[in-house]
């Protein structure tokens, strides 16, 4: 038994990290500058939790677990080098549990959250029991966590900082590759290469299941070492295992899968969005390759929940539906809004955005320009920051947004400046007869929440 401490703790990967660490039979402490449901539920559990960081902290550690998001000179970072007490990155610590088990890394730009749960739902409903680490809660479980006896452990994969690649996995999936985290990577040439490297890491025993139909992913596939084993999964003919007879309705979508293994395989997906049934594809994929029976796979796609903010209904208030959802990038916010449009055809949708990291906003302004326009009314606040330098609101910041989207919205969008402000305007904009929801991925989500809770 070893005593771990963990400094940033409420996130939600370090959290998960946490939680198996103690099911472990570890002595654990963490501390973070928030108390929020994640340290309040691991206190419950036995952390011994510190609200705000002190080099004390670390006092008596074997090892510390550092976040990205805490910067390299916290004082119990400090504090534990001058210990000589060995000092690991979040990544590379989920790397020293993982290779105690068969890996599964869930990678991409977009919906690896999703799709990670998809697969831990459908594994743990076979009864193969696994350890999981999820980077948002998993409605079935009320948790980013699932602590295993059977031998596959499933993790989310972010690739930034390139931390992806410090998971020893097996088996592997790529949702898709666009830019992202340009506040670290160069560019997509960039990206390409660290999404080759950790493809090609899966080596010649193992497999990696891709999106087919996502241009960079193929070409990137082409190119890859031979021995690599890949899936290729999407709607195009020429992927190895084809989605087609596609429909929705209220109740879901329907689906099915056509390739190796696959017969008569008909899907119902019972969460919103038409890229939930690519996500789903991709972990039906995976898990009948990972030897998983076909009606186990239909049986656990039919009851899955969804996760928490990955638009999540937090409300039905007569005709009015309040969601929370994650989504940060231009990408996933168009495909939230397609999705919800789908599920409410012809309601009137409000959207709440908080911007996330004022350098994605910079990198990325004209697309959020075009995406954020669909929506039928905007209430924009002020850019979340996250790893932004001090200064970084000076060059971009989102009334320079707002001034871009007028012209388009005219009086469809407001900006705020309090978000205790967004309350009243959502009552005052008679948005409570149509969809809200509310995106981003900074504290927007606790927002949401309080609105519900006042309705």
């Amino acid at each position: 038994m070893k005593k771990v401490h963990f400094i940033g703790v409420s996130g939600i990967g370090m959290s998960a990290v946490a939680e198996i660490s103690m099911a472990l039979g570890h002595r654990v402490s963490g501390s973070a500058l928030e108390v929020n449901d994640l340290t309040r539920r691991l206190s419950k559990q036995g952390l011994v939790f510190f609200h705000g960081h002190d080099k004390d902290h670390v006092r008596g550690s074997d090892i510390v677990v550092v976040s990205a998001a805490v910067p390299r000179n916290n004082v119990e970072v400090v504090a534990a080098r001058k210990r000589a007490i060995p000092v690991h990155l979040y990544a590379e610590y989920l790397g020293m549990l993982m290779a105690e088990k068969r890996g599964v890394a869930v990678a991409g730009t977009h919906g690896k959250t999703t799709t990670t749960a998809m697969i831990a739902t459908i594994a743990h409903l076979a009864n193969l029991s696994p350890t999981v680490v999820c980077g948002g809660v998993m409605r079935a479980f009320e948790s980013n966590a699932l602590v295993g006896t059977g031998e596959l452990f499933i993790a989310e994969a972010c690739e930034y900082n390139r931390s992806f690649l410090h998971l020893p996995k097996k088996y592997a999936i790529v949702t898709n590759i666009e830019p992202e985290h340009l506040d670290y990577y160069s560019g997509i040439e960039e990206i390409r290469e660290v999404f080759r490297t950790f493809m090609e890491s899966t080596g010649f025993n193992g497999f990696v299941c891709v999106n087919g139909d996502d241009a960079t992913v193929r070409d990137l596939v082409e190119s890859l070492k031979s021995g690599i084993r890949v899936l290729t999964v999407g709607y195009g003919r020429d992927n190895a295992y084809r989605v087609e007879s596609r429909s929705h309705d209220m109740e879901g979508y329907r689906f099915e899968i056509y390739g190796e293994g696959f017969h008569d395989f008909s899907v119902h997906l019972p969460i919103p969005g038409a890229f939930n049934m690519f996500n789903a594809s991709l972990a039906a994929v995976c898990a009948l390759n990972l030897g998983i029976d076909t009606s186990e796979i239909v049986n656990a796609l039919d009851q899955f929940r969804g996760t928490r903010r990955r638009l999540e209904l937090l409300k039905q208030i007569g005709k009015t539906a309040i969601y929370s959802d994650y989504a940060h990038h231009p990408t996933e916010i168009k495909a939230t809004l397609q999705a919800l449009r789908e599920k409410h055809d012809g309601k009137s949708i409000t959207l709440v955005f908080q911007p996330h990291q004022y350098s994605r906003t910079e990198h990325f302004f004209e697309e959020f320009v075009d995406a954020l326009q669909l929506a039928d009314r905007l209430i924009l606040t002020e850019v979340y920051r996250q790893r932004d330098p001090d200064g970084a609101e000076l060059s971009m910041n989102s009334s320079m947004l707002y001034k871009e989207l007028k012209p388009y919205m005219h009086d469809r969008a407001i900006l705020v400046d309090e978000k205790n402000d967004i309350h009243t305007l959502l009552q005052r904009e008679g948005a409570l007869d149509g969809v809200i929801v509310f995106m981003g991925a900074g504290d927007i989500d606790d927002v949401a929440r309080e609105f519900v809770n006042t309705c």
